[in-house]
């Protein structure tokens, strides 16, 4: 798999033992620089070792500064005058980097086997393509490499190795989360353009009150409502009303209500206006 882990005009490493085809010292530190349209290797004084072409491959386990240490290897892809920085790493090499960072290491061991199992899966089944499968962040899974790795995270996907969530014999997508509100959502309500799956149809979550955010409230002055709502009615705001929800509470669609005039939106038109948790939510005028 390949993961995005930032973007920089240059990166500094140490650990490699090849890189851009040369053989190099593994305790000392070069670096990659975007240099007119291609990836050079820099020796420690900043001296040309090779031009890497489009893509600078650095092997063997690296430490990348800023970022840490990574197993597998260093690519550095130039990209309009910048360089993609990317872990190249074998799969279950980045589950072991996901697990450390998405479930806590002093969870039963079970509940740590369970998230090796759908984080495997979720890494699988939603490559992006292109120049890098994934980001290190929520945009995909929080992957923090070599350095946030556990004992107990990686025994839990050792337990669990090559095993994934499948569905008529596809791999599942298996979302997961922190906080559910007590039941999740069908995909077609849950998501912005979603479709129905299913396999992903809604369902009581029991233990949700567990979570510190089960339950949450924003404030907001009556200004600050029409500041963040601006443009989705006309006049003074009267009131935003539920028009549908999903299987759960969530708002699939409301109405922003305006002394002069009012419009539909979404439910996540709302929560990202309003900088809301979820779309679990409900209006009250005070």
């Amino acid at each position: 798999m390949r993961v995005l882990l930032g973007e920089s005009g240059s990166v500094a490493f140490t650990g490699a033992n090849k890189a851009c085809g040369e053989s190099i010292g593994q305790r000392s530190r070069y670096t990659f620089v975007a240099a007119r349209g291609e990836v050079e290797l820099r020796d420690t004084g900043g001296g040309r070792l090779a031009s890497c072409g489009g893509e600078g491959t650095a092997t063997n386990g690296i430490k990348i500064a800023g970022f840490g240490s990574y197993r597998g290897s260093l690519i550095a892809h130039e990209d309009d005058g910048r360089l993609l920085v990317i872990n190249s790493v074998k799969t279950e090499d980045y589950v072991r980097g996901v697990v450390a960072n998405e479930s806590p290491a002093s969870w039963p061991a079970d509940a740590l086997r369970a998230q090796a199992v759908v984080a495997r899966t979720y890494g699988l089944a939603t490559s992006r393509g292109g120049v890098f499968d994934h980001y290190a962040d929520t945009r995909s899974q929080v992957y923090g490499g070599k350095d946030s790795e556990t004992k107990s995270t990686n025994a839990a996907v050792a337990d669990t190795a090559k095993e994934v969530v499948t569905y008529k014999g596809d791999l599942a997508v298996t979302y997961y989360f922190s906080t559910s509100g007590g039941k999740t959502e069908n995909s077609e309500y849950g998501f912005a353009g979603g479709t129905s799956v299913p396999y992903l149809r809604s369902v009581k979550d029991p233990y949700d009150d567990l979570s510190p955010v089960h339950n949450w409230t924003e404030t907001f002055s009556d200004d600050d409502m029409e500041s963040k709502l601006s443009g989705l009615f006309e006049g003074k705001l009267k009131e935003i009303d539920v028009t549908q929800t999903g299987s759960s509470p969530r708002i699939v669609k409301a109405k922003v209500v305006g002394s002069n005039g009012s419009s539909t939106v979404t439910g996540d038109t709302l929560r990202f206006k309003l900088g809301l948790m979820s779309t679990w939510a409900r209006f009250k005028h005070k």
